[in-house]
């Protein structure tokens, strides 16, 4: 650690000092969140618990050489295997306008991750990167070109299978299209894992491929995504070893002009489990991304009951429509009213009984048969309407209603009481936001929440007023309350923050339910505390 700090001031030093000899950049995240018992709200008493991360390129012309070195110490539960310290990632890339080369750890995406995506985010504890050699090129214009050969990153170590891919985009108005009003992309991937058959019981495949092909289409104030993919058969523990091969399609459409923009999704997928080892679970190796098709919410009590993706199977719609009521109109009023309509639901793929078997996914099968167009049960549904007005210069007011239904009999996502078996939950969510600006540095931010259900837990309110000195400082309480549960404890907490150019110093101290925390359909469990979290992170 001392050499790494070494390093990093000598370097520092060069950038300040010679110019001449290239640039250095980078940024750092210090958190540290400390735990006391408290038999309220089940939390237990163990010591601080302390992550830090520094990313640090440095840039010489066409050469750009970077690492990252993490430190996870006293790690929470979902987070033990990264317990430890050292250089998480590290790459040198070289890049022109003809080729791009990375030897070492990098992220990529193919279209819209549903054969291959990998991403850090230390909140989630993912970090899925492939340790390996991209190369990336563009032959002629309008296309381009990916390889990628590697192992993908495994906690502190790699994983036991090696991928390969291919990718192409094509920009069919700088090729053949180029006289057309119209833009039309085209893409198609390639990505393969070979990892060794050691399972006793059955004979499973050990190079799984993955093909995936999109067009994208705009027109105007239209544009249209299709994106199809196909995986074959991969026993997993995901999918509890059946030989069903994969399959999923995405379809999305956007509209726009002024005052208005609509947008439609549809998704249907199955077995698309995709991970660098069969035995993977949770968060783990993950080598594609399963885009949801629900709201992705940031209020508290709307982020109680998330929807997490099933990779083995939904299918689903959501539909968006943001309109601006014009100013100076009866409704509208002076500043105009936005208004923000969204809907999705997600439903089960149909699944029946193969020939002479007595259960569904039968290990060592084929698992199911499958109606492709047939819906199975639903597993989550939720309608949103949000209204944004700005009533005077200082004043500010945004509502927020949510309807949304969770089937959690099969998605077993939500943490239960004594006795307590998984159910359908039924919730409605009401928000007001409310923004006052007192001075033109000074501002006042008020929510007030509340959710009812008669299911789970019962009901729920929350209430935060937050302070804002622009564009330094914030201070802010606020506490939740679950008054439909018997004996609940009151889930206060209160924070602070300075902000100075690209540094920022946040403290909140305050109890935190147990529960969900979700980023994109990717979720990991977090248990209750109470006590202190800082964060410190800082870019240069």
């Amino acid at each position: 650690m001392r050499v790494y700090f070494f390093i990093l001031i000598s370097l520092i030093y060069l950038q300040n000092n010679a110019q001449n000899w290239g640039d250095i950049s980078g940024n750092t995240e210090l958190n540290i969140q400390t735990f006391q018992e408290d038999s309220t709200i089940n939390a237990e008493a163990r010591d601080a618990y302390v992550r830090n991360y520094i990313n640090l390129i440095y840039n010489y012309k066409n050469i750009s050489v970077g690492s990252r070195w993490e430190l996870y110490n006293n790690t929470i539960p979902g987070l033990k295997d990264y317990e430890g310290a050292g250089l998480a990632n590290k790459f040198v890339q070289f890049k022109n306008n003809f080729i791009d080369i990375t030897l070492g750890n990098f992220y990529d995406e193919f279209g819209n991750g549903l054969i291959f995506r990998t991403y850090y985010d230390p909140n989630l504890g993912v970090d899925n990167s492939v340790n390996g050699l991209r190369l990336k090129t563009n032959p002629y214009q309008g296309i381009y070109l990916t390889a990628i050969i590697g192992r993908q990153k495994s906690y502190w170590e790699l994983s036991n299978s090696t991928l390969r891919a291919l990718n192409a985009d094509l920009l069919l108005n700088e090729i053949i299209l180029k006289s057309w009003s119209s833009y039309v992309n085209v893409g198609a991937s390639f990505v393969t894992k070979k990892e060794y058959d050691d399972n006793p019981l059955y004979i499973l495949p050990e190079n799984v491929g993955a093909f995936n092909g999109r067009l994208h289409v705009t027109k105007n104030n239209i544009n249209i995504n299709i994106d199809y993919a196909y995986k074959i058969n991969d026993p997993s523990a995901d999918n509890n070893y059946i030989y069903k091969d994969g399959n999923a399609i995405i379809i999305t459409s956007n509209y726009s002009t002024k005052g208005l923009g609509v947008s439609l999704g549809l998704k249907r997928l199955e077995n698309m489990s995709f991970r660098s080892e069969r035995n993977a679970i949770l968060q783990d190796l993950n080598i594609n991304f399963i885009t949801p098709f629900t709201k992705q919410q940031s209020y508290s009590l709307a982020t109680i009951y998330p929807y997490t993706s099933q990779p083995n199977g939904e299918m689903g719609t959501q539909f968006d429509i943001y309109y601006t009521i014009p100013k100076k109109t009866k409704i509208g009023g002076k500043y105009g009213t936005s208004i923000n309509l969204n809907f999705s639901n997600v439903f089960n793929i149909d699944r029946s009984l193969l020939s002479g078997s007595s259960i569904i996914n039968e290990s060592g099968t084929i698992g199911y048969n499958s109606s492709y167009f047939k819906r199975g049960e639903k597993l989550f549904q939720e309608m949103n309407i949000e209204i944004s007005k700005k009533v005077n210069k200082k004043l500010k007011l945004i509502g927020s209603f949510i309807c949304l239904e969770n089937n959690d009999k099969i998605i077993k996502s939500q943490p239960l009481l004594d006795n307590q078996n998984h159910e359908y939950i039924y919730a409605k969510i009401a928000i007001l936001e409310i923004l006052y600006k007192i001075k033109p540095k000074n501002s006042v931010r008020i929510e007030l929440q509340h959710l009812s259900t008669k299911q789970h837990y019962g009901n729920w309110i929350m209430g935060l007023i937050e302070y804002k000195l622009a564009p330094s400082w914030f201070w802010s309480i606020q506490d939740l309350y679950n008054y439909g549960h018997p004996n609940s404890p009151h889930y206060y907490s209160i924070s602070s923050g300075y902000t100075k150019g690209a540094n920022r110093l946040s403290m909140t101290y305050g109890k935190q339910r147990a529960g969900l925390f979700c980023v994109g359909g990717v979720c990991r469990e977090v248990p209750a505390s109470n006590g202190f979290s800082i964060s410190l992170t800082s870019s240069f």
